[in-house]
């Protein structure tokens, strides 16, 4: 009987070779898109990441600006604005021409320790508000007997809720605020979209305690385009230009175009998020 040798033949290699080699490429062609694909969507979850923490952070200050004056100053191309932030409220037991005594409603305690304090607020009867900046004070321990002659009480603590407290504070009033007016104490806070010091380069939000000087770099990069913009008195669209004066702003427009710290393979630039969202403040009067 014959033989029958064992093994492949040199052509049957020959054309398993090739059919290998055609699968095998395309599935290197099918990881390298899927690697370029999953680059491509870390890039834009990074943009975007950077445009959401901006946000939730500018956001958590500008929710209670007054109107008429919380803006305090603002750079042409909105790059470069300071608020007025209030972080706890309440009302006047007594007042000079220099001094009140305030009955504050509860805050959280680690809000109120925070330094910063630029100076308050206090609300006539036509709802207008009166800064008070000029030698400004902060005294946390109040003469409580001031807001019992004027009948004014001092919240409790309630279910693990922090009390209320007394504050006395100083500073140049010219009208002296009448007893039961509303008052708010604020921080100057100023943000400005600037060179980063993460990501030298780069263009970085930062934030800065005015009274303090402590500056902060919130989050980076963003893009060139980064900005604020102003709402105007009754109008519903935002514009470039700083208005004069600013107590006619009524809101603000973010411009938040986040970038991606990474190019992705095939990309010339870094992905940018385009988030544009608005804020107004409180107590408006249009």
């Amino acid at each position: 009987m014959t033989r029958r040798p064992r093994g492949f033949t040199l052509v049957e290699l020959l054309v398993g070779m090739v059919l290998l080699s055609i699968v095998g490429a395309g599935l290197v062609r099918l990881i390298m898109s899927q690697g370029r694909f999953m680059e491509q969507q870390e890039a834009w979850r990074s943009a975007r990441a950077v445009s959401r923490s901006s946000l939730n952070r500018m956001l958590s200050d500008l929710r209670m600006v007054e109107a008429s004056n919380g803006l305090e100053a603002a750079a042409a191309g909105g790059k470069d604005f300071t608020v007025r932030v209030p972080y706890a409220f309440g009302v006047i037991c007594s007042a000079s021409g220099t001094a009140a005594t305030a009955s504050l409603l509860p805050v959280d305690s680690a809000m109120f320790a925070t330094p910063g304090f630029s100076g308050f607020a206090w609300r006539n009867s036509a709802g207008s508000y009166t800064y008070v900046t000029a030698g400004a004070t902060l005294n946390t321990a109040g003469t409580v007997a001031n807001c019992t002659s004027a009948s004014i009480a001092t919240l409790a603590a309630f279910g693990g809720s922090p009390a209320g407290r007394v504050v006395n504070l100083g500073g140049t009033m010219g009208t002296v605020p009448p007893a039961g007016s509303i008052v708010f104490l604020f921080r100057r806070v100023r943000y400005e979209f600037k060179t980063s010091a993460a990501l030298p380069g780069r263009t970085g939000l930062w934030r800065t305690l005015v009274s303090t000087g402590g500056t902060e770099e919130l989050v980076a990069p963003f893009d060139t385009t980064a900005r604020v913009r102003f709402f105007v008195l009754a109008s519903s669209t935002a514009q470039d230009a700083v208005p004069s004066p600013l107590g006619n702003v009524r809101g603000l427009e973010f411009r938040l175009d986040g970038m991606s710290e990474n190019t992705a393979r095939g990309n010339l630039s870094p992905k940018v998020s385009q988030i544009t969202t608005s804020v107004f403040f409180e107590n408006r009067p249009d």
